[in-house]
């Protein structure tokens, strides 16, 4: 199901009705009063809108029920189009987690009661268990790594948090929770304890715990933790026995608070971002329930958010400076998943030259630093929020964006290479026909980014422009067949073109090639692929037919022979070691499988 809506902005006056609690370190008593304005997110036509995720662009992920009413589904508000999931042969299923490219990750419950966690990918589902888990509940995902988050119940029936590959055991507790993690590797959830009390609790970067109470709120149902910023911002819901579920919001200062809409039955908060706007939903009385963001009225505290800086990124390509250090170390991958970006792009002042990256890279990529300069490629216009605080030892201010749209002044080509099984120091290089420029990069694992950009903002691709690749290893020998690929509107919109090198360090078919150089005088080399191994003779013929040379060879492994210390030598002299005369020679490559001559020319 599709609707196109846009959502309904009303405004409320946050109540907040603050009282203290216990977190291991003391919770202030101050009683701060947080006004925000909320906007409520309603889907034509629908009256069950439970919106428990967003990302950094304005999508929304949640829950609603199905059109006969019957089963709860998922939903995602991308762009503002409405599409629901239902997961086959589920009795219901549900939407948690939404990243900033657009994947959604929750859980569906089975006919026979049980939980799989379910991976919403390129408008996919599919089906994720953690292994050697009898339940899988997701809760989390995160834009830094991708890892999923949640709990997961074992063959007895106990449930432990989980992130990633991580196991998350409260210790003591009877059952413990997962539920999200922030850029630093924080980990919040919540645990019953032998006494049947429930707690919430961060699991810190460093293995340890603390634990988040409510003292002054006894007789407790349940305590969930659902959401950390990088700065420590918690968000929580909680319910005590004859009272309604209450959500709070528990800044790093110690200073806790309830959130409340007014008009509300009950406000559920799901997220908290880190400019300090938050996402959830909230019940009326009829029974209706609605999606709301609320966004300070006023600049939060530098203290428990940080410093906030926003840009504007243009359609295409923007040179950009990160204006503030972020808590957690941020990469070529957590810019480019802040800011949707198809390729981030630096200088390597060490090199002179570009380093690429793009999010089909196995790795994080290079480190982002301060007062440097980063090309990025946005698909499409957005504005994009940065907070952290100052950088320290930077020897310039960050400058404003700049936006060069067309011509493509940057340009990356990325790819993989299938083949041999270790690519320890090959080189992928890539020249463009039209313009001679030549562009290299090592390869990391079977990946390559191969980067170019002209900070004059001149062109440096064209549509129609044929890309000629070839893989050397490291000793600079030839290990691949000559590839080339035509750039397409597609590639410069996205500034990337995508590639697949294949059969490298074994041709795909055995071939002899031109000798060079051709003509000679006195030496030549002559070059070949061998699709597999084998006996190889080469000889040397004149005119008439007559053998003037037959090269030493002998056996040799399936690869590519074309350098000069790979490829065969002809010194230009007969079997007597006397030089020949000038004139045309043919020479013929033998092998158990395949055989090939070719002629060449000598002058003197």
């Amino acid at each position: 199901m599709n609707h196109h809506i846009k959502p309904a902005f009303i405004l409320f006056l946050c109540l907040t009705s603050c009282f203290t609690g216990s977190v291991v370190a003391q919770i202030s008593t101050e009683t701060p009063i947080a006004d925000y304005i909320f906007e409520t997110i309603e889907v034509p036509g629908v009256d069950f809108l439970e919106v428990t995720a967003s990302n950094d662009f304005g999508d929304y992920a949640g829950n609603t029920r199905s059109l006969d009413g019957e089963k709860t589904i998922g939903f995602t508000l991308t762009d503002g189009v409405f599409t629901t999931y239902d997961f086959p042969g589920s009795v219901n299923t549900f939407f948690y987690a939404l990243d900033n490219v657009g994947k959604a990750a929750g859980h569906y419950k089975d006919a026979d009661g049980l939980y799989h966690g379910i991976i919403l990918e390129n408008g996919e589902l599919r089906q994720y268990d953690f292994p050697g888990a009898a339940e899988t509940h997701i809760y989390g995902l995160s834009d830094e790594t991708g890892a999923l988050s949640g709990n997961i119940v074992d063959a007895a029936g106990v449930f432990h948090a989980f992130s990633g590959e991580l196991t998350i055991t409260f210790p003591g507790a009877v059952n413990t929770y997962g539920d999200f993690i922030n850029a630093a590797g924080a980990v919040v959830g919540s645990y019953v304890d032998a006494n049947g009390m429930p707690h919430g609790y961060i699991r810190n970067p460093d293995g340890s715990f603390t634990t988040i109470d409510l003292p002054k709120m006894p007789n407790l149902e349940f305590l969930f933790v659902n959401t950390i910023t990088d700065f420590g911002v918690i968000g929580f819901r909680a319910k005590a026995a004859n009272d309604i579920l209450r959500s709070y919001i528990l800044l790093p200062s110690g200073t806790l608070y309830e959130v409340q809409l007014p008009g509300s039955v009950i406000t559920v908060v799901r997220n908290v971002n880190q400019d300090g706007s938050i996402i959830g939903y909230y019940d009326l009385a009829d029974g209706r329930r609605h999606g709301f963001v609320g966004r300070p009225k006023t600049q939060p505290n530098r203290e428990d958010f940080g410093s906030i800086f926003s840009k504007h990124l243009s359609k295409g390509l923007n040179m950009l400076s990160v204006p503030l250090k972020p808590t957690a170390h941020m990469t070529a991958r957590s810019l480019a998943v802040k800011t949707g970006a198809t390729t981030v792009i630096a200088f390597d002042a060490a090199n002179q030259g570009f380093v690429g990256w793009t999010p089909n890279a196995p790795d994080n990529g290079f480190p982002i630093e301060g007062a440097k300069g980063y090309i990025v490629n946005l698909p499409q216009a957005r504005a994009i929020v940065f907070t952290g605080t100052a950088w320290t030892n930077q020897t310039q201010a960050p400058t404003a964006p700049i936006t060069h749209t067309t011509p493509i002044w940057a340009f990356v080509v990325s790819g993989h290479l299938e083949g041999v099984h270790h690519f320890d120091g090959y080189i992928v290089k890539v020249r463009n026909h039209r313009t001679n420029t030549i562009m290299t990069s090592h390869v990391r694992g079977n990946y390559f980014a191969v980067a170019t950009a002209d900070l004059n903002y001149h062109s440096v691709i064209e549509v129609g422009d044929t890309l000629e690749l070839i893989v050397t290893d490291a000793q600079g020998n030839i290990v691949s067949e000559v590839f080339n690929f035509r750039v397409n509107a597609a590639n410069l919109e996205d500034a990337v073109m995508n590639v697949t090198l294949d059969s490298i360090g074994a041709p795909k078919r055995s071939r002899l090639l031109q000798n060079y150089p051709n003509p000679f005088n006195p030496e030549t080399w002559i070059p070949y692929h061998l699709a597999e191994a084998g006996t190889v003779s080469l000889s040397i013929y004149d005119t008439t037919g007559k053998l003037v040379r037959t090269l030493p060879i002998g056996y040799q492994s399936a690869g590519f022979y074309q350098s000069p210390e790979r490829a065969a030598y002809w010194d230009g002299r007969n079997v007597f070691g006397e030089p020949v005369a000038s004139g045309v020679y043919f020479y013929q490559l033998i092998t158990p499988s395949f055989q090939q001559t070719r002629q060449m020319l000598i002058l003197k």
